[in-house]
């Protein structure tokens, strides 16, 4: 510890070192006070009130502990046994992919899970903030680490607390979201002139004018087409078994519907079946789009990339087409439950939460509503 007297002011100040919450040395000074006397109780002041913090991490420390000791690379490993159970293999891949990429080389230094404090959690989000990542992939990532940690509570039962619930998520620093475009109907049209192969027209028509998932696409069949309606159930993983995408059940119970064709689309699908019937070993079980081998993803977004530039208009995500369908409706007052069953939303809350600024403002035909009650009492 320092104490000087300024000579300018004729005041006193202190210069010392406490440790912080992350158990670095920093410096600390203050200055304003009368006397040195003063300026060494401050600073005698602020070296107890450090040394009760400290004491305060360490006691919380032993608090986490429940005499079970597990490092946090093996309570990820029993983890990633436990979510195999119930998550679908493109599911389970993209929470490894979190994990191992942005959150084990943090937190695997931590051989008892039960030593990572609230504090750690904060130091790692000021990591992850630094990489530049869009707000939802960040609470994304929280996520991730937020549920591990939640099996080792309630699960393994070696930590008592967990630390990220203490913390929270990530906050939004105002950044403007990025991450959900669509086309108008002005635009797509502009954009179906110019798809000269029959499959992917037929493709980018459906995704369109159905807002289904890619993969749900991709895993039709000609049986799934009838009476005017798609009947979705199945969906085509990422991931790949001996090379082969496996189809598997859709995104969520919810996700397994009926879509109701409009009459052009519905006879466009009955003449493009006809042309693929003409091919060799053709059946009912045949896949719509691709015949024999559903259509690969990546060549899917090459070509509409270059229908795109073809067209001269904005590009967006092969996923974006979904939210465009949903832009349709909404924009032209169809009801939020009717989007929701189209799009296969468990609740529509969740149509509402990504939508509700697509949906026009009827605040003038509310204030009709009521000019118009008033007046005829």
């Amino acid at each position: 510890m320092a104490i000087y007297r300024n000579d300018k002011t004729g005041k006193y100040e202190y210069r010392t070192y406490i440790t912080n919450e992350f158990g670095k040395r920093v410096q600390k000074e203050k200055t304003g006070f009368a006397s040195e006397r003063e300026a060494k109780k401050a600073e005698e002041q602020l070296q107890f009130e450090n040394k009760l913090y400290l004491m305060k991490l360490e006691n919380e420390k032993k608090q986490r502990q429940t005499g079970k000791v597990m490092s946090f690379k093996e309570v990820y490993e029993e983890y990633i046994k436990y979510k195999k159970l119930t998550l679908k293999p493109d599911s389970l891949r993209a929470l490894k992919s979190r994990i191992e990429c942005h959150i084990m080389n943090y937190f695997s230094k931590y051989d008892n899970i039960a030593d990572i404090l609230p504090i750690d959690i904060v130091n790692w989000q000021i990591e992850i903030d630094k990489k530049g990542f869009k707000l939802k992939y960040k609470n994304s990532l929280y996520g991730a680490l937020s549920t591990m940690l939640n099996f080792a509570k309630n699960i393994l039962k070696v930590i008592k607390d967990n630390p990220a619930s203490e913390v929270g998520r990530f906050k939004s620093r105002g950044e403007i979201s990025t991450s959900m475009q669509f086309w108008t109907y002005e635009e797509y049209q502009k954009f179906i002139k110019e798809v000269d192969k029959p499959v992917f027209k037929m493709l980018f028509e459906t995704l369109y004018f159905t807002g289904m998932r890619l993969g749900e696409c991709l895993a039709l069949n000609w049986t799934d087409l009838s009476n005017s309606y798609i009947s979705i159930n199945k969906t085509i993983s990422k991931e790949k078994v001996n090379g082969e995408r496996i189809i598997t059940t859709p995104k969520t119970k919810s996700s397994i519907r009926k879509v109701k064709l409009s009459k052009e689309l519905n006879d466009d699908l009955l003449l493009y079946k006809k042309e693929c019937s003409k091919i060799i070993n053709f059946t009912e079980k045949t896949f719509i789009f691709g015949c024999h081998i559903p259509l690969s993803p990546t060549t899917i977004d090459r070509y509409m990339k270059k229908y795109c530039d073809r067209a001269g208009i904005k590009k967006i995500r092969i996923h974006d087409l979904r939210h465009s369908h949903a832009s349709l409706l909404l924009s032209n007052g169809v009801p939020i439950t009717v989007v929701q069953n189209r799009l296969g939303h468990s609740d529509s809350s969740i149509t509402l939460k990504h939508y509700a600024h697509l949906m026009p403002n009827d605040e003038d035909k509310a204030i009709n509503v009521i000019d118009s009650l008033i007046r005829a009492s």
